[in-house]
């Protein structure tokens, strides 16, 4: 990806890419070719440097969180709530920060010049804390995979290690894994959403607020169930 300036405005345009990506100050916006033509004069395009790809991040973060899931169902029950609801939720608590920071951590290593900005919102009934990556738009798209899933690589370290080294802590570790399944399973706007349609050169659509709210409430429809029969199953099994 290869990165302009043009007075105040940065422009990043991916080879092999219909689009591109303006960013003013905070705010970014994604055109075709013909919209940046009409928009620019090219030949006043101020050169500034080249973001080299590299898929083994995003690659490597796959295969510990896919392999974490493994481990974990295999040796542990699941269950959606439990009596040890306190002791859990204080794991989850510590467990969100260490998820966040795994996100600013690799945002701002690739992209040092990135704000981060952190805020709160409700996705159907789920509360979220978030971490703004608007500037991941700015880098080539593995590298923008892997700020995605930075924050379920980190929450799958932690839980590693609890089965590893720590096993008296993974019966409260069942909202950890909730929380990893939903914001790695691309069913709700999450974290594994934004990935897989990063992976497919897709772009999120923007909704008007009912219909947002309409989508949530049937991708969080949807990730409740199947979270519950992950539950059922998984209690039959073991």
């Amino acid at each position: 990806m290869k990165l302009y300036k043009y007075g105040e405005y940065t422009i990043a345009q991916e080879e092999r890419s219909d689009e591109v990506i303006i960013a003013e100050g905070q705010n970014f916006y994604k055109v075709d070719h013909k919209t940046m033509n009409e928009l620019f004069d090219r030949n006043k395009l101020e050169y500034i440097t080249t973001k080299k790809d590299n898929p083994i991040f995003a690659i490597a973060m796959t295969v510990v969180i896919c392999i974490t899931i493994f481990l974990y169902f295999s040796s542990q029950k699941y269950v959606l709530v439990n009596t040890d609801f306190l002791q859990a939720t204080m794991i989850l608590i510590f467990n969100i920060v260490i998820h966040e920071a795994g996100h600013i951590v690799f945002l701002k290593g690739f992209y040092r010049k990135s704000i981060v900005k952190v805020g709160f919102k409700f996705v159907f009934i789920y509360p979220a804390f978030f971490v703004d990556t608007s500037y991941s738009y700015l880098l080539p798209k593995y590298k923008r995979i892997a700020i995605y899933l930075a924050g379920n690589f980190m929450n799958c370290v932690f839980l590693l290690l609890c089965i590893f080294f720590f096993s008296h802590l993974l019966p409260y570790c069942y909202l950890i894994v909730s929380n990893i399944l939903i914001n790695f399973i691309p069913i709700i706007k999450s974290d594994g959403y934004y990935a897989f349609i990063a992976l497919i050169n897709k772009v999120n659509k923007s909704l008007t607020f009912k219909g947002e709210v309409v989508e949530d409430f049937i991708r969080g429809s949807i990730m409740f169930a199947f979270m519950s029969v992950l539950s059922y199953v998984s209690n039959f099994i073991l």
